[in-house]
């Protein structure tokens, strides 16, 4: 694990260093911009900011934690003074030690803000679904391709997250209309249509990206890497005429 502390008192980082027990994993810095550079080719475990440097040092640390994909570093305030405690946890602090420092303390609630963290991304973990340059954030209602969101109504979303769920399996089209329409597929059949034509369009489900959502023959979906395809996955039979929705 590597800790990123920014201040600029000397011994107070010394004191800090020996408080966590660590050899050569702490890292000294004087301002945010520092650690922004620094931040870009190391993944920190934790970041610890001096109160004393001010807020906008403080908003530049959380600000780039904000930027990054995920919930990132936990991030803790010490030498904190009273006037700045409500701001410095609306800012997004996880936690703050007050003025005077008590290194002990801040050994204590560094562990606890680390744990809180693991925990949360742990969670956070089963609401997204990475497959190639596709990003499904569930907790965001958000698809992004190479980086890039691309906007999507609620139950657009709902049928790409249900079949990013599955890749190279196929959906039915019965599967789509109970779980997204709560309806049958005669019902449904025509919306569903709809929504996996829109989807290919604006995800590039074409290939564009690597992927293909190719129609089933017998009624359903699959989502296929591309150099996958599978003869059991043909849009429809030998000798059939016409072009599957």
């Amino acid at each position: 694990m590597k800790f990123a502390i920014l201040t600029r008192d000397v011994a107070l980082y010394e004191a800090i260093r020996t408080s966590l027990n660590t050899d050569g994993s702490c890292q000294h810095f004087d301002d945010a911009a520092q650690y922004a550079i620094a931040a870009t080719r190391i993944g920190y475990s934790a970041v610890l900011i001096d109160a004393a440097l001010g807020p906008y040092e403080m908003q530049g640390v959380l600000a780039r934690r904000r930027g990054a994909r995920g919930d990132g570093a936990p991030v803790i305030c010490f030498g904190t003074p009273a006037w700045m405690l409500d701001f410095a946890f609306r800012s997004g602090c996880d936690d703050v030690v007050m003025y005077p420092v008590d290194v002990g303390e801040l050994s204590v609630r560094l562990s606890l803000a680390m744990q809180r963290r693991a925990t949360s991304t742990a969670a956070r973990s089963n609401e997204i679904l990475e497959v190639g340059a596709y990003v499904v954030d569930r907790g965001r209602d958000t698809v992004a391709i190479h980086g890039l969101d691309v906007p999507l109504t609620a139950r657009e979303f709902a049928v790409a997250w249900l079949i990013f769920s599955q890749p190279e399996m196929r959906i039915s089209r019965q599967q789509i209309a109970e779980a997204i329409w709560g309806s049958d597929e005669k019902v449904a059949a025509r919306s569903i249509e709809q929504h996996v034509y829109k989807l290919r369009n604006r995800l590039g489900l074409r290939g564009d990206h690597g992927l293909t959502l190719r129609t089933v023959y017998g009624g359903g979906y699959t989502l296929e890497r591309q150099g996958n395809r599978h003869t059991s996955h043909v849009s429809r039979p030998p000798g059939a005429i016409g072009t599957s929705p």
